[in-house]
């Protein structure tokens, strides 16, 4: 479930680290669509507010009970409860992972699921398609960048176990707050925290096959973690290990292993994930934490794999008969990620909350061998320091927050041939920011809130031509506010700006920039724009937001897969509701509407469609939440993406998208000592290409979705 709600009284909490169809199209007016968000909004909140008298606490997706507020950090920072947020944000919680982790365990299809303004999933390793309202976003890692920014491989989001999350904080719409790169807005996983009592355990294992084929098609996941505080330590260790074969479409055909093409994919890989935390409590005030992640996902592949013979022999579909066989990678695709995180927080100091985080983490991605083309690899090492500083101010009776700081990150990425032999190119970034956010409470009204972040960055390019310097520096700016228009209705909205170096030796590799100056103007600013609406009456709580964004040089492809850095505009609708008529029953859905122009020839005229990679078509989740009994659960959901015609010309443009329907299911069994899942993925065996493949239309992208697949899984906590 995704937890968004508003109360009247404005709070704000210190941090402290402690355990515990059809496209829109472009004749419809972005000013008309937030105007509408506010129509639509105000008069669903007055209806529903006559049958109300209070808010009611929010209800997690257990039907049996209610949970304190959701605090969440990634909007300024600092912890905030979430009824205090002047922005879009969804939270995919522990539960919510625990139970979508039964039907798919990589966090893109999660996302895609939980998250309006998120793209459908990839049903690969990769992310490269899925958007965040339209444009890249960060993934982050209790605040640690994971993508790989200045030649992005787009798999940040496998960089680690959905097991070691304790939740998922997603701000939709561009954000300087963390920055170094946000456009689409900010995914931040928050690692799992020790559960009370000196040894807490929990143990799962489980397995998964296709209907149409078991032999061939099995997965394993086994997972431990062990938890616990003593005096002032405390401690979390996690490990998880996931041994995939391959999947079948719904016509029982063996799917590639890269069903697109050379991003990369799931089939016969094995993933492994170690997380630790330690805690210290120095005192009362301050405290030690440190952090240790390793995420490892390789494939070492039996069928699918590219062959250097003949284009035939890895072209779609991929029954047994006719696949390759054998392993003729120079090295095994995947993703491997390594993260280490120090923090230091102090609660007062001087009457300020202080906190300091130092970090490193390095990626390394092998991408897939593609017939014609050398074998990719990516490589990031990174180490940074952000400092956070919470400073109460009272000014003539006035009460406030200020929330300042400064941020460094050196950022060294590589991209190269596995073999050696080819071309390769490094940039290695510098990069100082300094911040400052002021939230204001405005009597029982309202909250405004408001800052200034200023970005430099240096990168040095080498090991290719041009090479040298390149430098770019952005003030900016974020302002945004929330009405409490009634007991259960909030207004909120506001503008903010984003700031990146964007796929920069992309650029370089491209060979479409003769001089250093040239590719220093494509340094991508984006600005942001939003009205949206919460509210909370008796049993439904809702979320409605319009939104709209521009940029000067946006970045797409064109169909030789070389940047395009245009001007371009992206506007949509988006709408979360939940609804719990009784104690056990919980239902509610998303609905996503994007649309998004480009000035093709740079003459002020947005004439051409945006591609598909960019913005998907309309997209509508839903769910059904049932505990008949005590000891039985069961949960459906339903997952929709339309149909779509663009008038694009760049790569992933032009395509008709055909639209889909997937239904999951889900039974929980209280048996023995533990919990026996049953979980039923693509319950109707329904045949369908993911839009990913659909917008890529090629030969190498014809691969289907995987058909129906049962999973089984018993978990034990002690």
């Amino acid at each position: 479930m995704i937890h968004e709600r508003n109360t009247a009284t404005p709070r704000r909490k210190p941090l402290e680290q402690k355990p515990g169809g059809n496209r829109l199209r472009a004749g419809v007016s972005p000013l008309a669509l937030m105007a509408a968000t506010l129509t639509v909004g105000m008069a669903a909140g007055a209806v529903s507010g006559r049958a109300a008298a209070q808010a009611q606490p929010v209800v997690t997706q257990d039907t049996s009970g209610i949970i304190e507020e959701i605090v969440v950090t990634s909007v300024n920072r600092v912890e905030t409860p979430i009824s205090d947020v002047t922005r879009s944000i969804s939270v995919v919680t522990a539960a919510d992972l625990e139970l979508q982790g039964i039907f798919n365990r990589s966090a893109g299809s999660i996302l895609a699921q939980k998250v309006p303004g998120f793209s459908p999933s990839t049903e690969a390793l990769t992310d490269f398609g899925q958007q965040l309202r339209g444009r890249n976003f960060q993934t982050l890692i209790d605040g640690v960048p994971q993508g790989t920014t200045l030649r992005n491989g787009q798999r940040s989001l496998q960089s680690i176990d959905i097991d070691a999350i304790e939740q998922i904080e997603v701000i939709r719409g561009g954000s300087a707050v963390y920055g170094f790169g946000a456009d689409g807005g900010l995914i931040n996983y928050i690692t799992k925290k020790p559960e009370d009592g000196e040894l807490n355990v929990v143990a799962r294992a489980g397995m998964s096959f296709s209907t149409n084929q078991f032999d061939g098609s099995v997965a394993w996941d086994t997972h431990v973690m062990v938890s616990g505080a003593e005096d002032k330590f405390d401690y979390v260790v996690s490990g998880t290990y996931v041994r995939r074969e391959n999947t079948f479409d719904a016509d029982g055909n063996r799917r590639p292993v890269d069903p697109v093409g050379a991003q990369g994919g799931l089939d016969e890989s094995d993933e492994y994930n170690a997380f630790v935390k330690l805690g210290y409590d120095l005192d009362e005030n301050q405290r030690l934490e440190g952090s240790f992640n390793r995420f490892s996902i390789r494939q070492d592949a039996d069928f699918g794999l590219r062959s250097t013979e003949g284009v035939e022999q890895f072209l779609p579909p991929f029954r047994p008969e006719v696949a390759v066989r054998g392993n003729n990678q120079d090295a095994d695709p995947g993703n491997v990620s390594t993260n280490v995180n120090l923090s230091y927080a102090n609660k007062d100091i001087l009457g300020s909350s202080l906190n300091v985080q130092g970090f490193y983490q390095e990626i390394d991605n092998v991408f897939t061998l593609f017939p014609g083309f050398e074998q990719t690899e990516i490589t990031s090492e990174k180490v940074g320091l952000r400092t956070t500083v919470d400073t109460p101010v009272r000014l003539d009776g006035l009460t406030f927050d200020v929330t300042w700081g400064v941020d460094y990150l050196n950022d060294e990425t590589r991209q190269f041939e596995v073999t050696g032999a080819g071309r390769s190119a490094t940039g290695d970034q510098d990069a100082v920011a300094g911040f400052a956010q002021v939230e204001v409470p405005v009597g029982s009204i309202g909250i405004i809130t408001g800052g200034l972040r200023y970005e430099d960055v240096t990168i040095d390019i080498t090991e290719i031509e041009p090479s040298g310097e390149v430098s770019g520096s952005e003030a900016l700016v974020n302002l945004s506010a929330s009405a409490f228009l009634s007991e259960g209705l909030t207004l909120f909205g506001g503008f903010s700006q984003s700031f990146s170096p964007g796929d920069i030796l992309r650029v370089v590799t491209d060979g479409t920039f003769d001089t250093l100056e040239e590719i220093e103007l494509e340094f991508v600013r984006t600005d942001n724009y939003e009205l949206g609406l919460r509210g909370q009456y008796g049993m439904v709580d809702f979320t409605l937001a319009g939104f709209y964004s521009e940029s000067d040089n946006g970045a797409s492809f064109d169909q030789d897969l070389n940047i395009l850095t245009l001007p371009e505009e992206i506007w949509g609708f988006e709408a979360a509701v939940n609804v719990s008529p009784a104690d056990n029953l919980r239902l509610g859905g998303t609905l996503s509407l994007i649309d998004g122009r480009t000035d093709l020839d740079n003459d002020g005229n947005f004439d051409e469609d945006l591609p598909t990679t960019r913005v998907p078509p309309e997209k509508i989740t839903g769910y059904v939440d049932y505990a008949p009994k005590d000891w039985w659960r069961v949960f459906a959901q339903i997952f929709y993406s339309g149909t779509q015609s663009n008038n694009s010309t760049a790569f992933g443009g032009g395509s008709e998208i055909d639209d889909y329907v997937l239904v999951d299911l889900y039974n929980n069994f209280d048996i023995g000592p533990g919990e026996l899942s049953v979980g039923v993925t693509n319950l109707f065996d329904t045949a369908y290409l993911p839009v990913i493949n659909q917008a890529f239309n090629s030969q190498f992208s014809n691969v289907q979705g995987p058909g129906r697949r049962v999973s089984l899984t018993y978990r034990i906590r002690y």
